[in-house]
């Protein structure tokens, strides 16, 4: 039977209500009853019984940020989307640079450049759209 368990440093320790410790694990304590102790371990939070044998695992997830990694991700696609617009401006550039306007320089008109531009635009407005439905921007919605 349990008495108390509490935290004690990084370490849970629980005693009977006699007094004496019972067992003593690393982890951080959730709860206790008199027949049970949850204890954290990472993200696993590990049922154990008076005697210090652990009966059941489960994967813990409360109060641990679940889109850290995903709005890094959506960062990095956003930088990377960055990146191509600007080396697509320096090449619309250079082509409206030479002085003739777009369709009447004897047919050099780049279609995979303009393909280019729509797909970056296409894959800004896709990231927005993720990232709203997501969470990691409310201002989209």
């Amino acid at each position: 039977m349990i008495g108390a368990a509490y935290q004690q440093g990084t370490h849970v320790r629980v005693i009977p209500p006699e007094g004496q410790t019972l067992f003593s694990q690393k982890g951080k304590l959730l709860g206790f009853s008199s027949e049970f102790v949850s204890i954290l371990k990472g993200n696993a939070l590990f049922i154990c019984d008076h005697h210090g044998n652990t009966l059941s695992t489960h994967r813990y997830t409360a109060n641990q940020p679940t889109k850290a990694n995903s709005s890094k991700s959506v960062l990095f696609y956003l930088l990377f989307g960055c990146l191509i617009k600007i080396g697509n401006a320096y090449r619309l550039y250079q082509f409206l640079g030479r002085g003739n306007a777009i369709g009447t320089d004897g047919g050099d008109l780049n279609w995979k450049n303009i393909g280019i531009w729509v797909s970056s635009i296409s894959f800004w407005i896709i990231c927005f759209f993720a990232a709203s439905k997501m969470g990691i921007i409310d201002w989209c919605n």
